[in-house]
């Protein structure tokens, strides 16, 4: 007997809360839960039970299923012997499911560990205990269910009637007593978008430029502090506001449209040519322009021996290949050399990347022009333009990119490790509405190196694997921006010491959650760092992975994590 008294139980406390309302607050519901726990398992010491130091809170997430972290590090735990009894408030709180209850018991069984509801009483160890926790739990699923549908059948049948029920308040509107109120600024930014994407005809396009005009999403502001927005648009927020339905005053709820009690902010011509425009382009509008259109280097591409290399293709089953080979100009007699051939995915893609390098380049730019004091109005406008072209040649549509990149090329050149691209300053110039009489040189000359490699009786060349992690590339202005938020971000907190994260969120207009990813961010090693603002980073490191990634903070991990293998030097 006195061996069992001094047996200690390790006792882990879960809490769980549905939604994160009020979680903001110094003292919220999981803290009331946790107390009411730790104070039952303190009348228990004499049982030797003891309250663990890890707490297991899950703010904000539902108790219909097992996609909790808490929840899953409480059960990773259990597995490994940490933990003798889960101490919850309620059962519900543990699961609202009966097919998950059924999972968490056989794991607690399997380890001879337990679970105490501090305010249900029930012997687990009994069939009737086991009959009435089942039964309890039935409830709990029946109610969630139940709830859930007279929820679903309540948002319908408000929609139906054109009210708005919540949820994303869209660009162009705020919220006053549960209405939508047109905000005139944002809804001019809305038709604005509309208007460009009509000139533009492409997404990609209008994303870099929207992204260049210094333009943001809304900041959706909860009960909690603004949690998301105030970000550059992506395309995907681009396409959905095109067919938002919203803007021209109707509520939709599965598929179907409801006139609305909201004032519509995008006339109907507009609204229509938008539409018009999609439907084009979904349709294959763009992809039939693109079957029809001339091979980007046909004309311009030579191999190093100066003959010129003409488009041509193979076929197997429904895909087709293109290529550029060497011709033997008629006249010019037999030779045993070698006919070339190179993939012309590659070799377009290749010349496109140069081509954007240099328009991405200010300094390159910047020494087109003749006057090296040229004013800065000038500057400004011919950088704005060079950026404008740049995306075109990085995300435009397919019919554009020819365009611009075939207007710009007079000659490309194939040796054997180099490819040499010959570009018109005349033509760029036009391009850029720069005065021809304010140009530097009549032609610019880009190069990079390729391999050559020999394949049957033919030789092909391809591009270097490694081409794409030389430091020569462009720096990679989102992680550079990344880093430079970040730090202004800590010394945000740094200047107000007082202050919460939310506070400060809230009165910065910034998310809560982003602002604590970037102040991690700031932990990264030096020479990381280093390498991103020089742009020497590893090519696939995208400002997502530094945003979404556990960070360690040993240096050489955060390295191996990031892909910066073997360490930097």
């Amino acid at each position: 007997m006195a061996a069992d008294a001094k047996r200690t139980v390790r006792c882990a406390i879960y809490t769980r809360k549905s939604t994160e309302d009020g979680l903001e607050q110094e003292y919220n519901s999981l803290d009331a839960q946790y107390d009411a726990c730790a104070a039952y398992a303190l009348s228990q010491c004499h049982e030797g039970w003891t309250v663990l130091s890890e707490r297991y809170d899950d703010g904000g997430f539902s108790g219909g299923n097992m996609e909790r972290p808490a929840l899953k590090k409480l059960m990773a735990d259990v597995e490994t012997g940490k933990v003798d009894i889960i101490l919850l408030y309620k059962i519900d709180r543990l699961t609202r499911s009966l097919s998950d209850f059924a999972r968490i018991v056989d794991v607690l069984d399997h380890k001879g560990a337990s679970f105490v509801s501090i305010t249900q009483s029930f012997n687990t160890t009994t069939s009737m205990g086991r009959l009435t926790l089942n039964m309890l739990l039935s409830f709990a699923q029946f109610e969630r269910e139940v709830t859930g549908e007279r929820i679903r059948d309540k948002i319908a049948a408000s929609k139906k009637k054109g009210i708005w029920m919540g949820g994303t308040v869209p660009l162009g509107y705020d919220v006053k007593n549960r209405r939508l109120i047109v905000n005139e600024k944002e809804a001019e930014l809305v038709r604005h978008i509309m208007r460009r994407y009509i000139d533009l005809g492409s997404v990609s396009a209008l994303v870099d430029e929207l992204a260049a005009q210094g333009h943001r999403t809304k900041v959706q502001k909860g009960t909690s502090g603004p949690h998301k927005g105030g970000c550059t648009f992506q395309r995907g927020t681009i396409y959905h506001l095109l067919s938002n339905r919203i803007y021209r005053g109707m509520i939709v709820h599965k598929g179907q449209a409801y006139p609305g009690e909201h004032e519509a902010i995008v006339p109907e011509d507009l609204w229509n040519a938008v539409q018009n425009t999609v439907a084009n382009r979904s349709s294959g509008g763009a992809s039939k322009k693109s079957k029809t259109r001339s091979s980007l280097l046909i004309g311009k591409l030579f191999d190093g021996l100066g003959r010129p290399m003409t488009p041509t293709h193979s076929k197997k089953g429904v895909k087709r290949y293109r290529y550029y080979i060497s011709r033997i100009p008629e006249g010019a007699g037999k030779t045993d050399e070698p006919l070339w051939r190179v993939t012309a995915t590659d070799v377009e893609k290749l010349v496109c990347d140069q081509v954007h390098e240099l328009l991405s380049s200010q300094p390159k730019i910047h020494a087109l022009l003749k006057r090296s004091n040229a004013d800065a109005q000038l500057i400004q406008r011919v950088l704005r333009k060079a950026d404008m072209a740049a995306a075109i040649v990085r995300s435009g549509n397919a019919v554009d990119r020819s365009s611009l990149v075939g207007s710009l090329i007079d000659k490309v050149t194939m040796y054997d490790r180099q490819l040499e691209v010959t570009l018109s300053a005349i033509d760029l110039s036009s391009i850029l509405e720069i005065d021809k009489d304010n140009i530097q040189m009549d032609e610019i000359t880009l190069s990079c190196e390729v391999d050559k490699v020999r394949k049957g009786h033919a030789i092909r060349l391809v591009i270097p694997a490694v081409n794409a992690n030389t430091g020569d590339r462009p720096k990679n202005e989102r992680l550079v921006g990344l880093i430079r938020e970040a730090h202004q971000t800590a010394q945000i907190v740094k200047d107000n010491p007082g202050q919460s994260l939310s506070s400060l969120a809230s009165s910065h207009g910034k998310c809560r959650t982003h602002m604590a990813r970037l102040i991690a961010i700031t932990c990264l090693a030096p020479d990381i760092v280093t390498a991103i603002i020089e742009g020497t980073q590893p090519a696939n490191l995208k400002k997502i992975d530094l945003l979404n990634k556990e960070l360690p903070m040993c240096w050489k991990k955060q390295r191996t994590v990031l892909g910066f293998t073997p360490p930097i030097s």
